[in-house]
C-alpha cells in the first residue's frame, strides 16, 4: 500500500495536477501578465504626461494665488475698517507654485554640474 501511495504522489508531482500545467493555463498566465504590463505602461504614460503638462504650466505661469489671503494680499481687521498685509505672501497675494520650486531646483543642480569645470582646464 505504501508503494501505491508513493507512486500516485510521484505521478501527480511530475505530470501535474491540472494547475499551472498544459498550454491553456500557461497561455492564460501569459495573457494576464501582458495585460498587466500594458496597463502599467498606460498608467505610467498618463502620469508622465500629466506631470509634464503641470511643469510646462509652471514654466509659463510660475505664480499662483496665496492660499491664506486668497490672492488679496491683505486681511480685514475684525473691528473697524483697517487692513493688514498677509504675512505669508508679504502683501503681494502671490505664491511660487510647487512645480516652479522643482524646476528651480533642477536648474540649480544642472547649473552647478556644468559650472564645476572651468574652460581653461581642458587638455
Amino acid at each position: 500500500m505504501s508503494s501505491t501511495l508513493a507512486t500516485s504522489t510521484l505521478t501527480a508531482a511530475t505530470h501535474g495536477s491540472g494547475q499551472g500545467s498544459g498550454w491553456l493555463p500557461l497561455s492564460a498566465d501569459l495573457t494576464a501578465t501582458v495585460h498587466t504590463i500594458t496597463q502599467a505602461a498606460t498608467v505610467t504614460l498618463i502620469v508622465t504626461g500629466v506631470v509634464a503638462f503641470y511643469l510646462l504650466t509652471c514654466l509659463i505661469w510660475p505664480f499662483g494665488r496665496c492660499r491664506r489671503c486668497s490672492g488679496a494680499g491683505k486681511f480685514k481687521a475684525p473691528i473697524g475698517k483697517a487692513y493688514r498685509h498677509c504675512g505669508r505672501c508679504n502683501g503681494s497675494g502671490m505664491r511660487v507654485r510647487i512645480g516652479r520650486h522643482v524646476i528651480n531646483y533642477i536648474r540649480a543642480a544642472r547649473g552647478a554640474g556644468i559650472n564645476t569645470v572651468s574652460k581653461g582646464d581642458k587638455k
